[in-house]
């Protein structure tokens, strides 16, 4: 048996490691030496040689009386090694060895999710705990889906203690010992396996195992997350022993607030709470056919993290605000240039002036959205303003505040009646999403039509890519790393626009994606194009080939500019590819693959420590796809994220 699965790991991407080579790493498993201790045995931390490298790893160590037997070494073995996902711990290799069964992980230096939850250890904001929930949440999302496997991969051990932290607190799924694979939408009759307090009630009466069991399990997390304590605590009153049964009795009795780990009493937006609150009951649901799928778990957390960081602090609104004055106070228009690669700055205007006369607040009307910011009426219409840019059907201003803030505004320059105009951006102003900006207020009034927006202080994609090819050097290095967070991110919020709001962008392009105080990209002018004229001719060079203009826009023209917006952030300067007269796109599959490490991509990244060279084909071959010119041929924005997050870097 143990020779079959021997064979079979041969071609797959796992190290098979001698008992030696184990016993050196961990100094002959020195009690020093150990970093974890469970029901399986316990987890030794040592550095382990593969070919000429040493890579920190964490082996763990099954011993004998641990209920994880060969057939679950086996079966977490070889499921690890055909799944990929930056959400999923990766496994590095294993060792079978007389009596001996020990899996060699990559290894987390925040340990794991249990642990940093526990009362002492440093307090996690609600911030970093809403990340680490999404995180695992796409993990198992991925594993749901198929994506590796071609089947359904039901993890059947969810818990606190198995999502593993790496050194950015980035959230990874671990420990695959009892995962049950099976064909998509069934349910498999098997034992009940799992642990006390996050079992699934169906699943444990019927014995039919479904992935709306691990949801199950991923509700009991999150309210571990939200109520710092442990899913079974025999130290409280007995009716309080089991988390999920007491937080669900006082949400239903409207105590929400009462559960809240102490540690993060009055820092959760009130928003953000229900929302999140609703999505964890969603999944603790008796009936497993009324749970969300773990798809809808991530949009539900994701639109909470947005809500969270409209009013938290520590999300940067001050510190946005600090930064915008000390700019302010050293060179406005080196602000402006820096947040954008729009048309030059013209003079400064007032709004007011030429807009509304002294009796506006009699001829006007203006809409704050939920989460939006206070901005009154006068305020907005005689702030002194620069222009941005100026197009036929639209002119976007930069608007300096009393207070110092700054606000973008956009007028639309097209005749529009009032209910025209209040429908086509109230229904806009309801986008929530992190990757996708959102309108805050709007005006009209006189035949006057504004829209407004948060102002990014780190500018557009296309400003800092600018800034970081000039020779002088750029104050922001533009790393790989950032370049592909940038990438996921737009995708993202693709995806959301795709199938939550069955809006097409349209007019996607490095210079429409704006960066957060964080560098998080920020889709903008979404919609807007519903507020313009229809327009037949070509609009843009790099543009999908079918592609004549907003009558005929298609997801997958918004596929097509994806993909070039990738390009864009591979490659490096671009002036032969100009001199040729290609497009990008032609230009990189003229270049042999094997040299594109050496002319097609930015030299910066091979310079930097985390370069990888393999992940950049896989990602550059990606984006290839994406501008195929059938649209038939090209992925969708799902299959481009799943691509994406299968991608180690």
């Amino acid at each position: 048996m143990e020779d079959t699965h021997d064979q079979t790991l041969q071609t797959q991407p796992c190290h098979q490691f001698s008992l030696s080579e184990i016993q050196i790493a961990t100094h002959g498993f020195d009690e020093e030496s150990v970093v974890g201790q469970g029901g399986y045995g316990k987890v030794y931390k040592g550095s382990i040689k593969i070919g000429e490298t040493y890579v920190l790893v964490a082996m763990k160590r099954l011993h004998s009386n641990s209920n994880q037997g060969a057939m679950e070494f086996w079966a977490e073995v070889e499921m690890l090694s055909k799944l990929r996902h930056c959400n999923l711990a990766s496994l590095i290799g294993y060792c079978k060895d007389a009596n001996e069964m020990i899996l060699v992980y990559e290894y987390m230096p925040k340990g794991t999710l249990e642990g940093c939850l526990r009362k002492g250890a440093t307090p996690l904001s609600w911030l970093l705990r809403l990340n680490i929930c999404i995180g695992a949440a796409r993990g198992l999302d991925y594993l749901h889906t198929g994506t590796g496997t071609k089947q359904v991969v039901i993890h059947r051990d969810v818990k606190t203690s198995n999502i593993l932290l790496d050194d950015n607190y980035a959230a990874k799924i671990a420990d695959f010992g009892l995962a049950k694979v099976g064909p998509t939408n069934t349910s498999v009759t098997t034992g009940v396996k799992g642990t006390f307090g996050y079992l699934d009630p169906t699943y444990f009466l019927t014995k039919k195992l479904t992935s709306k069991s691990d949801v199950y399990a991923f509700g009991v997390v999150l309210l571990e997350v939200l109520c710092g304590r442990p899913a079974v605590d025999t130290t409280l009153k007995e009716e309080q022993w089991g988390l999920a049964k007491w937080a669900q009795d006082r949400i239903g009795k409207g105590k929400l607030s009462k559960i809240i780990d102490s540690r993060l009493r009055r820092r959760i937006s009130s928003k953000c709470l229900k929302e999140f609150a609703n999505i964890a009951v969603r999944c603790l649901h008796t009936d497993a056919n009324k749970r969300p799928t773990m798809a809808e778990v991530v949009a539900k957390l994701e639109l909470a993290l947005s809500l969270q960081k409209k009013v938290d602090p520590s999300a940067a609104k001050g510190k946005l605000r600090m930064k915008a004055l000390s700019f302010l106070k050293a060179d406005v228009p080196k602000l402006i240039n820096s947040m954008t690669s729009y048309l030059a700055i013209s003079k400064p205007v007032v709004l007011a002036t030429s807009i509304v006369d002294a009796d506006y607040e009699s001829g006007g009307h203006m809409v704050h959205f939920d989460g939006g910011f206070e901005l009154s009426l006068i305020e907005l219409l005689t702030a002194s303003a620069k222009i941005l840019n100026e197009k036929p059907y639209c002119r976007t201003y930069v608007a300096y505040l009393s207070d110092g803030s700054q606000v973008v505004v956009k007028r639309i320059l097209t005749q529009l009646s009032q209910n025209n105009f209040a429908t086509a951006v109230s229904s806009l102003g309801k986008i929530r999403h992190m990757n996708v900006l959102d309108v805050k207020a709007y005006y009209w009034g006189r035949g006057e039509t504004l829209c407004v927006f948060k102002f990014m202080i780190n500018g557009s994609v296309a400003s800092l890519l600018k800034s970081s090819r000039n020779k002088r050097g750029s104050i922001t290095p533009f790393e790989w790393r950032r370049r592909l967070n940038i990438i996921m991110g737009i995708t993202r919020g693709l995806l959301y626009l795709h199938t939550q709001e069955k809006i097409i962008h349209g007019d996607l392009k490095l210079s429409m994606i704006l960066l957060d105080e964080d560098y998080n990209p920020m889709i903008a002018n979404v919609g807007l194009s519903q507020l313009m004229p229809a327009t037949r001719q070509r609009v843009k060079k790099n543009c999908a080939p079918e592609f004549s203009g907003s009558v005929n826009a298609t997801e997958e023209v918004d596929i097509y500019s994806l993909g070039i917006i990738m390009l864009q952030l591979l490659c490096r300067e671009s002036a032969k590819r100009r001199k040729r007269s290609v497009d990008l796109p032609t230009w990189v599959r003229s270049v042999s693959k094997e040299n594109w490490s050496a002319k097609v991509f930015d030299a910066k990244f091979i310079q930097e420590t985390c370069f990888n060279g393999n992940s950049l084909v896989k990602i550059m071959e990606l984006a290839l796809q994406c501008v195929e010119y059938d649209p038939k041929a090209r992925p969708t924005a799902n299959d481009v994220l799943r691509a994406l997050e299968q991608i180690e870097v």
